[in-house]
């Protein structure tokens, strides 16, 4: 389970890079859409880190699938990819991190979960 921890932790730090994305990367403090986007995805996945941190459980996994999922396809679908091209390959990164991440965290559980039942 200590794997698991040092995951957590890591989404922690990716949340908390996502927050920060729009200052750091872009010339102006908001970005309008792009910006709410990264905040609001960032803080669930900061909560949802510290959540699985309490409770590791396959549905907080499957939630981070689905977040980095958003964080892929967001640019595009919210349409500021054009605009702002490092914060469209920020998200693109960020979430494909965030998929690997809960994946890898799903592959833990799945094996926990067997040997304990063993």
């Amino acid at each position: 389970m200590t794997t698991r921890r040092w995951i957590e932790w890591v989404n922690v730090l990716l949340g908390l890079w996502v927050i920060a994305a729009p200052i750091v990367l872009t010339s102006t403090q908001a970005d309008g859409l792009a910006a709410w986007n990264s905040w609001s995805v960032g803080v669930g996945m900061v909560a949802l880190a510290a959540f699985a941190m309490y409770k590791p459980s396959l549905s907080a996994d499957a939630i981070g699938v689905g977040l980095g999922l958003w964080l892929v396809v967001s640019p595009w679908l919210l349409g500021f990819a054009a605009e702002l091209p490092g914060a469209a390959i920020n998200g693109v990164i960020v979430g494909l991190l965030v998929i690997c991440y809960a994946f890898w965290a799903m592959r833990i559980d799945a094996t926990f979960t067997v040997r304990a039942a063993a």
